[in-house]
């Protein structure tokens, strides 16, 4: 296991300083951008990157310059956005390309670097179904676990992803890097430079990791990723925050989203337990 284990946050926007512990004040305004690049920046064996939507052409060239120096890197896309807005994607497929970068995406298409596109004669199922992830895993290729570190949140890998409101995480632990790459692997269907689209599995395909319950130095972390699979054997990330809500807050709840559906078992759990003056919500 890793012999340093640390969680960084990251935001973009200001923070209350006056909440914090004694050195332990937030990182905000910060360009969120350069955390992944210069973590892409500092790799020496591996990177796999799955983003939502990848513009920003600051990690495209981070992930050419990786991959020019020696590191496997593998990149994994939703389908309906490599499709999307050609004028920022085109430079970023041509960078990856240019380098010798294999990309995938949810439909089970391989974008190889001299141009060819192959597709299945069948997409995947729940092609486009908004593979939402944004993660990147450093340097798992490497025999030293303390090595390995997650870079993760809510920011889009885009020109404005940086400029609107979010949070993104900077993990080393080796535990947490071996769900995240494990859950990468499971989509990009090998464990090669290469991906297997007869071996991916994406969106209800997925199984769940192999350990969800991981432990940062003494700070207890769960891991999940969505969605439910077909036989509904995964952990249900809603259910457990609603049993959370339910059976653990004591005080109050602070909840922010993008957006916030009122009839869903989380919204209904924060509600009725505000709503009764059981706990304060924000």
């Amino acid at each position: 296991t890793s012999k340093v284990e640390f969680i960084q946050a990251f935001f973009n926007a200001k923070s209350d300083h006056s909440y914090a512990l004694p050195g332990n004040e937030s990182k905000d305004q910060w360009d969120m951008i350069q955390v992944i690049v210069d973590l892409i920046d500092s790799a020496k064996y591996s990177v796999d990157l799955v983003a939502y939507d990848l513009q920003n052409m600051r990690v495209g060239s981070a992930l050419a310059a990786a991959k020019r120096r020696g590191c496997r890197v593998r990149v994994i896309t939703d389908i309906i956005h490599r499709e999307h807005a050609p004028r920022f994607n085109i430079p970023m497929w041509d960078t990856l390309r240019n380098a010798g970068i294999i990309s995938f995406d949810d439909a089970g298409t391989i974008y190889w670097p001299d141009g060819r596109i192959e597709a299945l004669p069948k997409k995947l199922s729940n092609s486009g179904a908004n593979l939402h992830h944004k993660f990147a895993v450093i340097d798992k290729l490497s025999a030293d676990p303390d090595d390995y570190y997650v870079w993760t949140g809510t920011m889009n890998l885009t020109y404005t992803g940086n400029w609107n409101t979010n949070a993104t995480l900077l993990i080393k632990d080796s535990g947490i890097a071996d769900a995240y790459f494990e859950e990468f692997e499971q989509m990009w269907g090998s464990n090669t430079a290469i991906p297997d689209p007869k071996k991916a599995r994406f969106h209800k395909d997925k199984k769940n990791v192999s350990n969800n319950l991981h432990y940062v130095n003494d700070i207890k972390v769960e891991v999940y990723f969505s969605p439910m699979d077909r036989d509904k054997t995964k952990p249900s990330i809603s259910e457990r925050v609603t049993y959370l809500i339910d059976n653990y807050c004591k005080h109050d709840a602070r909840f922010i989203a993008f957006a916030i559906s009122p009839n869903i078992a989380i919204s209904e759990a924060l509600l009725r337990r505000s709503a009764r003056g059981e706990i304060r919500l924000f």
